[in-house]
Parts: structure tokens; C-alpha cells; sequence
């Protein structure tokens, strides 16, 4: 079983190679946004919907499945890693023959040569399931965390130096595809496993059941999560999806650079916990608790300082994006927790629940998307938000029972964390209040995020300072007490 030691090095690594990536990708995009215009986001956003959609079959969850199975084979890792390439090569055919209708469907011609050209990534990332599923179950997210670092640094030097060059939508195109190759190329030369040339369909079958309900329940829940996507792009056009798609990105942040790197450590973690739920619950309380330290004041500090931000980064042209992240920025922090509980599904191996679950929630939030979209962007957002706080108590009650564990202890454990980060946001709300228009937005910027920093320390020490010790320990920047 993995041990503690193992869970922390692992949690670091993942840390900085999904932080550094995610910090990279906000400098980017900044970048980008200077350099391009909303609705060349727009024409990758609704690519990036299909092409996202599509990506959920490339494995069938087989690379979930063999970090979560306790015994496994050569033949086994040979055979899904066949069957893989097989989905690889399908999916991208099958986006380019439907290129053409999905630009219909957006009518918007200019999205065919943009999507036929991203649906090489899905032959690229086929060949690289099982060897990244092996070095998780390993545990190597040391060597995963530099190959994710500099397969991201590649890809957003090639996507920036598109743009200088005048190529538009296409520097963003460029940059998927290669972050794909070089990823490829990086973990097949650091993995001593080869596929060898034989298949065993019995071999795959004994992880469909598992992976198969975990697949479709990746369809619902990435339908319910891109259907805003859809509508925006369908009825409202480019432009405004990509202000849509910016405000998104920046809510996903927490949960893409912070939730994910527990997500993709724990899963191994728990699948070896399983039969002990004592160790379960503890381990489950301890990331909900280290993932709230950092998100909840970082989703509260956006809320508070939005204005400014989106001013001073992105400049003018992207105005509507500050409304936008007043509707994000409360949900995304509650989400960064929610997001978290998949892996108990997956590690009790009831993705059976997490399909039944998935479909009805997801019914819900799309629900609310179709009756904000007469009310714009604006609207759609609402609608997301209304039904994700909605859902939020049984995003938590469902999967918590598998392990006999309440939603009171969640609240118990997040409550001093949650008190430091509103108490935050008041102080820097009332500084924008005594503040706003005496100073440029830049300067106000710098000066709330100094502010906040302080005033989120300092309330810190004062109510949940065993936390915070532990967070410096961790990190490596204070010893552990005697």
C-alpha cells in the first residue's frame, strides 16, 4: 500500500508540474489575448468542444482502470494499449469526416480546418495512455511532472510565436497539437515499457465493466459541462463565446492547477484504502482541507479584485469577462472540493453510482443553461451557477457514503478555512470601496493582492493556524514540531 511519504512527494510533483503548467497557461493566454482577438478564442472554443467530447472514448476509462485493478499483467497493458491506438485512429477520422457538419451546426465555415487539423492530438494521446496510467500506478509523478512541464513550455513558445507572426486562430491550433507530440515523444523516451505485438480481447473485457460505466458517465458529465459551449457558439456567435470562454477558464483554474493534482495523486491512494474506510475518511478530509487553504481565498480574491484584473491583464476589449467572474468565482471554489469526490467513485470501483448519479445532475445543470440562454452570456452563467450551488449538498452526500463518512464532517473540517477567506474578501471590498477610481487599475491590482495576502495570513494565524503549519511543513519552508 502507498505510504503516507508517498502520497506527499507525490502530491508535491503533481503540484509543480500542474501548477506550473496552469500558471503558464494564465501567462499565455494573457499573452495571446493581447496579441488576438475574442472571437479566434471563440472558433478553438467550439473545436474544443467536439474535439473534448470526442477525447472521452480515446480510452474508454481503461487508463483509470488499470491504476485503480490490484493485479495486473504485460498482456493486459499490451492489449489496452492496442485497443487505444485503435480508438486513436477511429476518433481522428471521424472528426474530420464530421469537421464539415459541426461547422454547420455553428455556422461558421471557418471552424472546419481549425477542428480537422486539432483531431491529430487524438492519435497522439492513444499512444500515450498505458505508458502515463503505468507511471501513476508506480507512482513516478516526479518524471511525469517534468515531461508535463516541458511538453506545456514547448507548446506555448510554439503557440506564442504563431501569434507574433501573424497566424491568428492558428497559433492556438498549433499549440494543442504540440503539446500532444512532444508529450508523446518525452514519455516513451523516460518509460523502459514497450507494447508488445499481440491482443487479448479477454484481457480488455476484464476491465470494461469498470471502465465502460466510468466512460459514459465522462460523457454526461462532459456534455453537462460543454453544453453551455454548444449554445453560446450555436446562438450567440464567436465573440461572445469567447468572452465566455475566458471567464470559464479562469474559474476552471483552481480546479485544473490545485483539485486536479489531488485528484490524480489520491486516486491510487484510495484505490490501496479501499478496504480500510478509517484511512479513507482521513485521507479524503486532509485534500479537501489542503485544496480549500489554497482555493477559497483565491476564488474570493478574484471576486474581490475582478475589475481591476480583467482590466489591467486583458485590457478593455474584454470588459464583459468582469461580470462574468462575479457569477464564477463563488461556484469555482465550492467545485475545487466537489470536483474531488469522483475518485472516491472510481477507487470503490462504483462507477456504476457515479453514472446513475452523473446523469441526473447533469440533466439539471443543463436545465438551467437552456433557460439562461434568452438572458446572453450573462444569463448562461447564472443559470450554471444557480444549479451547481443547487446540487452542492449532494454532490457531497452521494459518494460520502461509500465510505460512511457525513457531510457534516466536510463542513466541520472546511469551516475555519472557509471564515479566513471571507474575512479576507471584506477587507479588500471595503479598500475597492474607499479606493475605487482614486488610482489606476494596475496599481489598485497590486496593492488588493498584497492586501488580501496579509489579511489571509493573518487571519490564518489567528483561526487556523495548525493549518497553516502544516501547509509550511509540507512545502518544505518550516520543520515539523517535536
Amino acid at each position: 500500500m502507498a505510504s503516507e511519504a508517498d502520497v506527499v512527494s507525490g502530491i508535491k510533483w503533481t503540484s509543480v508540474s500542474t501548477f506550473g503548467r496552469r500558471i503558464l497557461s494564465l501567462l499565455v493566454n494573457i499573452i495571446l489575448a493581447r496579441l488576438l482577438l475574442p472571437e479566434d478564442f471563440g472558433l478553438v472554443a467550439m473545436a474544443a468542444v467536439v474535439l473534448g467530447f470526442i477525447d472521452i472514448f480515446k480510452d474508454l476509462g481503461t487508463g483509470a482502470a488499470l491504476i485503480q485493478r490490484k493485479e495486473v499483467s504485460d498482456d493486459l497493458f499490451s492489449s489496452i494499449f492496442w485497443f487505444n491506438v485503435g480508438f486513436g485512429v477511429l476518433a481522428t477520422g471521424v472528426t474530420i469526416a464530421c469537421a464539415p457538419l459541426v461547422a454547420a451546426f455553428y455556422k461558421e465555415p471557418r471552424v472546419t480546418p481549425v477542428l480537422m487539423a486539432m483531431s491529430v492530438s487524438f492519435l497522439l494521446s492513444a499512444l500515450t495512455i498505458v505508458h502515463n496510467g503505468l507511471m501513476q500506478r508506480q507512482m513516478r509523478f516526479i518524471t511525469l511532472a517534468k515531461i508535463e512541464v516541458a511538453a506545456a513550455a514547448v507548446s506555448y513558445t510554439v503557440g506564442i510565436g504563431g501569434a507574433l507572426l501573424g497566424h491568428g486562430v492558428w497559433s492556438l491550433v498549433y499549440q494543442v497539437v504540440a503539446n500532444s507530440a512532444v508529450f508523446l515523444v518525452l514519455i516513451w523516451f523516460v518509460s523502459s515499457w514497450r507494447p508488445r505485438f499481440m491482443f487479448h480481447w479477454g484481457e480488455v473485457r476484464s476491465v470494461m465493466s469498470y471502465s465502460l460505466n466510468l466512460a459514459v458517465f465522462n460523457v454526461f458529465f462532459y456534455f453537462a459541462q460543454n453544453v453551455d459551449n454548444f449554445l453560446i457558439g450555436r446562438y450567440l456567435g464567436s465573440e461572445a463565446l469567447g468572452y465566455y470562454d475566458l471567464a470559464y477558464k479562469l474559474m476552471t483554474f483552481p480546479m485544473q492547477a490545485i483539485s486536479a493534482v489531488f485528484g490524480k495523486v489520491m486516486l491510487p491512494f484510495y484505490a490501496r484504502a479501499q478496504d480500510d474506510l478509517p484511512r479513507f475518511r482521513q485521507a479524503f478530509l486532509r485534500s479537501a482541507e489542503a485544496i480549500a487553504f489554497i482555493t477559497f481565498p483565491l476564488m474570493l480574491g478574484l471576486l474581490a479584485t475582478r475589475e481591476p484584473f480583467v482590466m489591467t491583464v486583458f485590457g478593455p476589449k474584454w470588459t464583459p469577462v468582469i461580470t462574468l467572474l462575479a457569477l464564477f468565482a463563488p461556484v469555482a471554489a465550492i467545485r475545487s472540493i466537489t470536483t474531488t469526490t469522483g475518485s472516491i467513485f472510481m477507487a470503490m470501483g462504483r462507477a456504476d453510482l457515479q453514472l446513475r448519479w452523473g446523469v441526473f445532475t447533469n440533466l439539471f445543470v443543463i436545465a438551467g443553461l437552456v433557460i439562461g440562454l434568452q438572458w446572453g452570456i450573462i444569463g448562461v452563467a447564472a443559470g450554471f451557477t444557480i444549479a451547481t450551488l443547487l446540487l452542492s449538498y449532494h454532490y457531497f452526500a452521494v459518494p460520502l457514503r461509500l465510505i460512511d463518512m457525513r457531510v457534516g464532517a466536510v463542513v466541520d473540517a472546511l469551516r475555519p478555512t472557509t471564515i479566513c477567506s471571507l474575512l479576507m474578501f471584506i477587507v479588500i471590498f471595503g479598500a475597492d470601496m474607499a479606493l475605487r477610481g482614486r488610482f489606476a487599475p494596475g496599481v489598485l491590482l497590486v496593492a488588493y493582492i498584497a492586501l488580501g495576502a496579509v489579511a489571509y495570513t493573518g487571519f490564518t494565524w489567528l483561526f487556523n493556524r495548525k493549518l497553516l503549519l502544516e501547509f509550511l511543513h509540507t512545502a518544505g519552508i518550516r520543520k515539523q514540531a517535536a
